[in-house]
């Protein structure tokens, strides 16, 4: 059985599946108010940015997933953005967390435009080349095996089709870096004993963005799972990358 980080500590892939889970358990409720909290609400900035870089040949009668979706944020910003005739799987390891995306869809109506399903990144529930559109934003980190969970998501995406990734970065100029690092390990769990009750989930998050490979490395994981016309787009001092690649 193979290894992968859970923050800094090596664990086998089936338990660090299970210990993400639970993670995301324990915050499920608070999730998308803590977001706001822990990046000081640039998160809506960079969602802004990430669709706004999806750049599709149409943008109507779309097949999106919207991997590690979450509470569907992605998703039903995108639907908000390309209204027409588009349909939207998001899918997570986290049932809670696709309970609280399912009760935000019905009161911003948008239930009938999208799917709910709990599934694993390195092994999705849909049939080869499904998807026109693939997002993923803020958790190929946590998945176990993320060289497994690129190949599937050039399997399910049809030739020609988008794959986008949002991820955390660490910044390159060192007096952001400290200041990074102050906020991140100084005050974000401190912030979600406060607003969550739980302090340890987000230390596990705030490690898991250092254990990350770099861009230049990630970019290479992309175009080894098949992935060609690979682009990096930095933002706020490489906090977050955003990657687009194509299945040619």
């Amino acid at each position: 059985m193979t290894e992968s980080n859970f923050g800094y500590e090596k664990i086998n892939d089936k338990e660090h599946s299970s210990r993400v889970r639970d993670v995301f358990n324990k915050v499920a409720n608070k999730y998308d108010f803590m977001n706001d909290v822990m990046s000081l609400g640039m998160q809506r900035l960079w969602k802004k940015t990430f669709i706004n870089n999806i750049k599709s040949h149409t943008s109507e009668d779309l097949n999106v997933v919207d991997l590690a979706g979450g509470t569907g944020d992605i998703g039903f910003r995108f639907l908000k953005k390309f209204p027409k005739n588009n349909f939207v799987n998001i899918v997570d390891i986290n049932q809670e967390m696709l309970k609280e995306g399912e009760k935000i869809s019905s009161t911003i109506n948008l239930s009938e435009k999208c799917n709910f399903i709990c599934s694993q990144g390195e092994s999705i529930s849909l049939a080869d080349s499904y998807a026109d559109i693939l997002t993923i934003s803020f958790g190929i980190r946590n998945v176990s095996n993320r060289e497994k969970c690129l190949e599937e998501c050039f399997r399910i995406l049809k030739p020609g089709g988008i794959f986008m990734c949002m991820e955390f970065s660490l910044p390159n100029d060192i007096l952001l870096r400290n200041l990074y690092d102050a906020w991140s390990y100084g005050l974000i769990p401190k912030f979600g004993k406060l607003i969550v009750g739980e302090e340890e989930p987000y230390k596990y998050l705030v490690d898991s963005i250092r254990t990350f490979p770099s861009p230049e490395e990630f970019n290479d994981m992309i175009m080894d799972a098949g992935f060609k016309k690979t682009t990096i787009k930095q933002l706020s001092g490489n906090i977050v990358c955003i990657y687009r690649a194509e299945k040619i």
